[in-house]
Order: C-alpha cells, then sequence, then structure tokens
C-alpha cells in the first residue's frame, strides 16, 4: 500500500496515452482533531495547542492544489474535517481548499473526555456516505494524542479498521510530544514506519513550542502526490 498512488498514477498516465484524454484522479483527505481537555491543557494557556493545531491544518490545506500531472492526468483535492472530545463536531464537509480554510475558523475547544473510536467512526461514515461509486482515493489525518477517557464506539483497533476496510488510509499525528504512542500506533494504517512515523503538530525547541512544517511535507510526500510549496518550507514529492 506504500507507493498505490504511484502506480495508480502510473497506470493512468498509460491509459491517458493509450485513449489520448484527461483522466481525473480525484483525492479525498479528511482531517479529523481532537480538541479535548488533554490536548487544550497541554500548552499554556490553556486552548493555544488548539490554535496550533488550527495553524498546522491551514498550512497542510494550502499545499494541496489542484494540479495536471504530466499533462494527462487531473488531480483534484476536496478536504473535510471534524473535531471531536466525546462528541464530533464537523467543522466543515468535502468542499475545495479555499472554503475549507475559511472553515477552519470554526474549530475550538470542546473540552471533557476524549473518545478516538467515535471520531473515527464519524469521519468513516462522512469519507463514504456520498461516495459509494467514486474512485477516488481516501486519506485520513488524525490529530490527537492517543489518550482516551472511553471506548463507547468498540475501540480504537476496530474503528481503524473498519476505515481501512472501506480503503482509507489513515496518518496518525501527535498533537505535542505528551502522547500514548499505543493508542498513536492504533489509529495508524499499516506500515506504522508510514503512516504513523512520528508525525507532531508542535515540539519543543529551546523551551519555545515550534511547529512541525516537516511532518506536512513528509506526510504530502507520504501520500504520492506531488506537494506544493507553502511560505514556510520546501516543496516535496517532486516525482511521483
Amino acid at each position: 500500500m506504500i507507493f498505490f498512488l504511484n502506480v495508480a498514477l502510473t497506470l493512468l498516465h498509460i491509459l491517458a496515452i493509450t485513449y489520448r484524454r484527461i483522466i481525473d484522479c480525484p483525492i479525498r483527505v479528511y482531517f479529523t482533531i481532537d480538541t479535548s481537555e488533554t490536548i487544550a491543557l497541554q500548552e499554556p494557556p490553556p486552548g493555544s495547542l488548539v490554535d496550533s493545531i488550527r495553524e498546522f491544518t491551514k498550512i497542510f490545506a494550502q499545499r494541496l492544489a489542484d494540479e495536471e500531472y504530466r499533462g494527462q492526468i487531473q488531480i483534484t483535492w476536496s478536504i473535510g474535517g471534524l473535531h471531536f472530545s466525546q462528541t464530533q463536531v464537523v467543522f466543515s464537509q468535502f468542499t475545495t481548499r479555499e472554503n475549507f480554510i475559511r472553515n477552519l475558523a470554526s474549530i475550538r475547544y470542546l473540552g471533557k473526555g476524549t473518545y478516538i473510536d467515535c471520531a473515527l467512526k464519524n469521519m468513516t461514515h462522512h469519507m463514504t456516505q456520498h461516495y459509494a461509486e467514486t474512485k477516488a482515493v481516501l486519506f485520513s489525518v488524525v490529530i490527537t494524542d492517543g489518550h482516551v477517557t472511553g471506548n463507547p464506539c468498540s475501540g480504537i483497533k476496530m474503528m481503524a479498521e473498519k476505515a481501512r476496510d472501506r480503503g482509507i488510509q489513515i496518518f496518525s499525528v501527535a498533537a505535542s510530544r505528551m502522547i500514548d504512542e499505543f493508542g498513536m500506533r492504533e489509529i495508524a494504517s499499516s506500515p506504522y514506519e508510514l503512516f504513523r512515523n512520528d508525525y507532531v503538530v508542535v515540539e519543543i525547541v529551546d523551551g519555545k513550542p515550534r511547529m512541525s512544517i516537516e511532518s506536512i511535507d513528509r506526510i504530502i510526500k507520504a501520500m504520492g502526490a506531488p506537494g506544493p510549496g507553502g511560505p514556510n518550507g520546501p516543496k516535496v514529492g517532486q516525482n511521483i
């Protein structure tokens, strides 16, 4: 599964040359963001880590640009997301990059406990409910600390497996270094070396929080798609 998008693009390129037409390659990315109490209280003042996650997600989305690949394949991105604690709130249905970035403003601290399994269940529902007949590549970027206060939806492992059964590849991203690594690995698709791979939103450098743009670049490269450069980092994944 590591190179499935690369292989798909190569096959689409061959088909496009054979039939001399542009072939669509839709990619859907869904952000599943933890805004529970354990996240909000990790950095002073309370809630500042939620702000950092929002900015991280904005920068990530800015790099997902529609483009034509080798003049034969049209890559188009649709982006959506929810944030969660014990409940889940959809802040953006699948939409364009620009609309998604505007919708990020509605993310807020929800507090209370953390039900990651229910968030994964809800994510899977929203990613697949209206798109059963389309051939989009599906990715979810789950940002959390891996800690849970309950498993009312059958547990992380089962819900992550159900998502993968529906064709969703899940990247597991730590909000900070204060995490439950076992929980983070349960979320991630296999192989862990690709879908977990020490991704993090914020690191402490010289006593100060620093956003990990490098994690964004590595995730986009792992997706196998060209990653247009943004104001805070170099281009990635130039060769598909």
